[in-house]
């Protein structure tokens, strides 16, 4: 454990030459969002690191088993923000900074509730305070931006009334979205003020309100129409897929080409998709589009492959007859070698000192590949595997 003026770092002895940069950054990140905010935190911020996901799915600071896609977690009783190493400084960076906005975010609603007591406590809801988490750690991806311009030019733009009710990940993208125009439109001083009044109010539309002094109906129409003024000129030098493609797959998750080496077809799709119950790896004509998928191997049915990690890593196709996986098994990951003829797996190799492999791709050799490691150090690199 290391001490900074604000933040206790918690991290295991592997993991010692990730911590000074993490306490560097989350003391910074405490600094901003003190100005921001407007406020000071009553008492130390823990955060505990791990080195890997795999490590983190193990803690015992949450309730549950901490899925995939959880890239962190602010504990709401003692404010403990627990947080895994991925490989990918950005991300971590990202999620540090995300984490921190919740710690303020907690500490301003309860100092609220107790200097203004109601007797019923008014919360925000979830689209404010991710959207507001997003907004002040990362801003928008690539990712973020296709989600907005999908839901604008579809005309599936959902009112900001429902979101209140919407607790699905779309809240991040679109809630930072409505929180970047509302400080463009209205001013980012605003933000802080909701958090001061939000305890004088019996609901967070009236206190929305008295903050901004217009209703949420009203702040949704002039939300929806910017929105369509930012993407609609998009529609004159971009088709819409409905219009330029046809669909292959449903729930379809980072595909991969399969070529024909007899040159008698145009090859066929390689995906991963949980459309059974389970992530599982599937295998389709792009010619014969009314054929049904080919399932080739499931995920999350036995020991030996727990995970696909299908939103994270990729699958390889490009060596004739055989697949790159990368699979969880136990306490780490393996490179898994599927073979198409056979339907089954010729090679499987685990390294000792890598938690995690990520995206392995065949070199062009056919003998040799190329992944994504991560060490129990935290440290990523790119290894090269020759093959026997």
């Amino acid at each position: 454990m290391i001490h900074g003026p604000h933040v206790d770092l918690y991290f295991y002895p592997e993991e010692a030459a990730l911590a000074p940069g993490t306490l560097a950054y989350a003391e910074a990140s405490y600094d901003t969002l003190a100005l921001r905010f407007g406020y000071e935190a009553r008492t130390r911020v823990p955060i505990i690191i791990y080195a890997s996901h795999i490590d983190f799915e193990q803690t015992n600071l949450l309730p549950f088993v901490p899925p995939e896609n959880l890239l962190g977690s602010t504990d709401f009783l003692k404010r403990r923000v627990a947080l895994p190493f991925r490989g990918s400084v950005s991300e971590f960076r990202h999620t540090i900074r995300h984490e921190m906005v919740h710690v303020f975010q907690m500490g301003l609603e309860s100092d609220s509730y107790y200097q203004m007591y109601q007797g019923s406590r008014v919360h925000f809801p979830l689209w404010w305070t991710e959207g507001l988490a997003e907004y002040w750690s990362a801003g928008q991806d690539a990712r973020d931006e296709m989600v907005l311009r999908d839901l604008t030019l579809n005309g599936t733009l959902p009112p900001i009334q429902q979101l209140t009710y919407v607790t699905s990940g779309i809240v991040y993208p679109l809630g930072g979205e409505i929180h970047r125009w509302l400080a463009g439109t209205y001013g980012e001083w605003r933000i802080a003020l909701m958090y001061q009044e939000i305890a004088r109010h019996p609901t967070f539309e009236a206190a929305i309100k008295s903050v901004y002094g217009k209703s949420l109906e009203q702040l949704n129409a002039e939300f929806q129409l910017a929105m369509r003024r930012k993407y609609y000129p998009a529609a004159d030098t971009h088709e819409p897929l409905a219009v330029a493609a046809r669909p292959l797959a449903k729930l379809a998750i980072k595909p991969s080409y399969l070529p024909d080496t007899s040159g008698q077809t145009a090859g066929d799709a390689i995906y991963i998709s949980p459309s059974s119950g389970y992530f599982s790896v599937y295998r389709k004509s792009l010619e014969r589009t009314d054929d049904k998928p080919h399932r080739l191997v499931t995920a999350g049915r036995s020991g030996a492959i727990e995970s696909f990690h299908p939103f994270d890593s990729r699958v390889d196709a490009s060596r004739p007859g055989y697949l790159l996986l990368t699979t969880k098994r136990g306490d780490r990951d393996a490179l898994l070698i599927w073979s198409l003829a056979e339907q089954k797996a010729v090679g499987r190799y685990e390294f000792e000192q890598l938690v995690a492999i990520r995206s392995p791709a065949w070199m062009p050799d056919g003998n040799s590949i190329i992944f994504s490691g991560l060490a129990e150090s935290g440290q990523a690199d790119l290894y090269r595997l020759t093959l026997p």
